[in-house]
């Protein structure tokens, strides 16, 4: 069944939104698939008691410049590794010459700096993806994923959230991504390898057993506040939502992948509801059942051969 809506998809609405300037159209559920963000996880705090894990293995601008690719696009992205004197004259540049043709994406930004949105300060350092539709008279026009259509935004004050200096993963600061062209027309079956051969590379470089790892940790400590609030607005629900779309797009190519899709999707909305509940020792015991069936899911893309077309 298809679920439709809210979740945490900036990276990809805002890319939605970028190929729609263009007259592209795509559903959100499509795009978030070959993303292929939701499979795994990775440890970001290994605290002994109260570890921190995000459940995904891939990070949102590079998947964006890997979705452009798999699905034919030719694009230019920009982003400064190191921030200079003089940069900001360089970015805008890039800007309006990438505005010439149609929208632009930005990110990750942080969303601290964004104070067109009331809940701004509790959200220094975290990231985000928005749409740039224009830029007149040293201002940011956007279109924001989390509920802000045409934001104006100063200039001086985009930058700061811009700059991403809070934001680890960054490849730098003031990425962006626009001049779309179409290149080629790959046909599904093609999109399928390029998908799962990224979601194969993605899990052989990936941290071992990080999943069943933390159920055993919430199995003796339970979880702390910032676990809790984390998973109860944000990771539970949208590995749920993730897993679930990555399914509905591998249904047509391999049931069996789909089906353990399906089933981890129905599993972290199970872990949402124990999460809320404080049913910390239901939890762990989901999470296990989560951790077997990522690990089935990582078998069969590790063994996939691609297919020559």
């Amino acid at each position: 069944m298809k679920y439709f809506g809210d979740a945490s998809l900036c990276y990809s609405n805002s890319l939605l939104m970028l190929l729609e300037s263009y007259g592209y159209e795509y559903t959100i559920e499509y795009i978030e698939a070959i993303m292929s963000m939701g499979n795994g996880a990775t440890l970001i705090n290994n605290d002994s008691q109260y570890p921190l894990v995000y459940f995904d293995n891939g990070l949102p601008d590079k998947s964006i410049s890997n979705t452009l690719n798999i699905l034919g696009y030719g694009f230019e992205e920009f982003y400064v590794e190191d921030i200079e004197v003089n940069v900001l004259e360089e970015v805008i540049q890039k800007l309006n010459k990438y505005l010439e043709n149609g929208s632009v994406i930005a990110g990750p930004i942080d969303m601290g700096y964004l104070k067109y949105n009331p809940n701004h300060s509790n959200l220094l350092g975290v990231d985000h993806f928005v749409c740039i539709t224009k830029f007149v008279e040293n201002s940011i026009y956007l279109h924001d994923p989390e509920g802000f259509p045409f934001m104006k935004v100063p200039l001086k004050e985009f930058i700061k959230s811009w700059e991403a200096k809070n934001i680890e993963y960054k490849r730098g600061s003031f990425s962006m991504w626009g001049n779309l062209k179409k290149e080629s027309e790959p046909c599904d079956r093609k999109i399928y390898n390029s998908v799962i051969s990224i979601i194969k590379t993605r899990y052989m470089h990936s941290e071992e057993n990080v999943i069943e790892n933390y159920a055993e940790a919430i199995f003796q400590n339970g979880l702390n506040e910032m676990q809790e609030e984390m998973h109860k607005y944000f990771s539970f629900r949208l590995a749920s939502v993730r897993n679930l779309y990555m399914s509905n797009f591998l249904r047509e190519f391999d049931k069996e992948k789909a089906l353990i899709k399906e089933k981890i999707a129905i599993n972290f909305s199970k872990a949402h509801i124990e999460n809320v509940n404080k049913e910390f020792k239901k939890l762990s015991n989901t999470l296990k059942e989560i951790s077997i069936l990522d690990n089935k899911f990582k078998q069969l893309c590790v063994n996939y051969e691609e297919e020559k077309l």
